[in-house]
């Protein structure tokens, strides 16, 4: 009788916990779904965040591609300085042929924009030179339209006596400072 009684109370136990089975087993898979959601959400959201960093990189190396090609093709510019005489903002007849040039190499690349600085020698007034400046980067401006570069693509700016090419005090170094530079504009960047 003593075996049937600890049979029976063992009996019991093992039906207790089988019978609590069910419950814990729902509960854990009511757990187990909210899991499961959550864990799928901090996949997708791992995902989007991954996505969004190989995007921001492809992003990154198409800029450093298109700067890349930039350097190149400014590298292959025939822009030099067109210089003025004294005074006088009109284009000397042996730099015809170079604007030529620099128009044609212009509407090549087209993506390119460009800033035209009109400079001056250090005689005259700071507003006389301003003013002068801007007519000589105006009138290269205008032969470059002329020979078919759109307008809107070049900036045209004067800096006057401010940024002398030459420091000295000859008619050389005046020389080297009375001109129209080519610059090119990295604000409004390339195809805009």
């Amino acid at each position: 009788m003593k075996f049937s009684v600890v049979f029976l109370m063992v009996f019991m136990l093992v039906c207790y916990g089988c019978a609590s089975s069910p419950i814990e087993y729902g509960q854990k898979d009511a757990v187990s779904a909210a899991d499961k959601t959550r864990l799928e959400q901090e996949e997708a959201l791992k995902r989007k965040a991954e996505e969004a960093r190989i995007a921001e990189e492809n992003l990154t190396k198409a800029r450093q591609e298109k700067e890349r090609l930039l350097q190149e093709k400014i590298g292959t510019a025939p822009l030099t300085d067109i210089y003025f005489d004294y005074d006088s903002y009109a284009i000397r007849s042996d730099d015809l042929s170079r604007l030529k040039e620099i128009g044609d190499w212009l509407k090549l690349n087209k993506d390119i924009p460009i800033i035209l600085e009109g400079h001056c020698d250090e005689r005259g007034t700071i507003e006389y030179n301003l003013a002068l400046g801007q007519k000589r980067a105006e009138v290269v401006r205008n032969h470059l339209a002329n020979v078919g570069v759109e307008e809107k693509r070049v900036k045209v700016i004067s800096y006057g006596k401010e940024m002398p090419a030459d420091h000295g005090h000859t008619e050389e170094a005046w020389a080297k400072n009375r001109r129209v530079h080519f610059a090119f504009d990295r604000q409004r960047g390339v195809n805009r």
